[in-house]
């Protein structure tokens, strides 16, 4: 559309500078006056072009190309270290060298914006003008939430891949983890009769929000993505006990979520919980590190 207005005001005052005839200025153009659009090639792309999306998201477009790209296999740098990651709430991650990554809690940051405009999409009539609005104002937080979600996604994941030959990770069953808690009947003890008892689902429900929030899938797919662009090796382990297991003997040491600091009574090992499973993770692929450093 700009395009074509700007054609519109060259030709018009290219026959305003001539004199010739009537100048004619560019008049309105209704929104049903066009059934195409055109867009600029703005930088070259690489590879074969396969698909091309067009989408709508929040009143703003977006074209999306798919191409097959041929490239060499990338090997791993023998003299980058190996690293294991454990996901957390507290932490975004926990790597086994002791960093722990902050967790930008983007959803919790945006929540006012979110709320305030969720109350004035509800006050506002059914079908109306500025129902529409409401909703597309709405939409557009959600969308930078998300946006901010997924860029630190990619720059976290990006300086990982980059620095690591090996990362070692969670097989995290998300579905699981938020998956809503079971109903408990019990008898009330004066008239006999089944009542539903408190199952946690409240509290739960905020663990499942914090959780949708700190996006462990889609940072996984984009750390497996960049990993094999990058040629480091990524390998998903089984999580389960790693954080009940100490990291320097292998002793079981049970504690209770809200135990955050790993002190062993075997072998006096005493590190920050999430390091310690981050550790225990990345033992867990001994026999890949091993064939990759050959």
């Amino acid at each position: 559309m700009l395009q074509r207005l700007d054609r519109a005001f060259a030709a018009f005052f290219r026959r305003v500078k001539s004199g010739v005839g009537k100048a004619g200025f560019p008049r309105f153009r209704g929104r049903d006056r066009y059934d195409s659009v055109t867009f600029k090639w703005s930088r070259p792309i690489q590879g074969t072009i396969k698909t091309v999306t067009i989408r709508r998201d929040a009143g703003a477009w977006f074209v999306s190309f798919s191409c097959v790209v041929e490239r060499a296999d990338p090997r791993p740098d023998p003299a980058l270290p190996a690293v294991g990651i454990d996901m957390g709430l507290e932490h975004f991650a926990t790597l086994s060298d002791g960093t722990h990554l902050a967790n930008p809690r983007h959803l919790r940051v945006g929540q006012t914006v979110l709320v305030r405009r969720q109350q004035a999409l509800a006050r506002k009539q059914r079908r109306s003008q500025r129902r529409k609005q409401a909703k597309l104002l709405l939409a557009k937080a959600h969308r930078k939430i998300r946006n901010q979600r997924k860029d630190h996604h990619h720059k976290t994941a990006g300086s990982l891949v980059q620095a690591h030959r090996l990362i070692a990770v969670e097989a995290i069953q998300i579905a699981t983890l938020v998956r809503r808690p079971a109903p408990i009947l019990g008898v009330t003890p004066d008239a006999g009769s089944e009542v539903y008892l408190p199952n946690g689902a409240s509290a739960k429900a905020g663990l499942n929000r914090s959780i949708h929030d700190v996006g462990w899938g889609q940072f996984l797919a984009i750390l497996g993505s960049k990993a094999a662009e990058a040629g480091c090796v990524m390998v998903a382990v089984n999580p389960a006990g790693t954080s009940q297991t100490c990291s320097g003997c292998g002793a079981r040491c049970p504690k209770d979520l809200s135990v955050r600091w790993h002190t062993c009574p075997h072998c006096g090992c005493s590190e920050q919980r999430d390091v310690n499973a981050a550790r225990n993770i990345l033992a867990r692929v001994g026999k890949t590190l091993q064939a990759v450093s050959a």
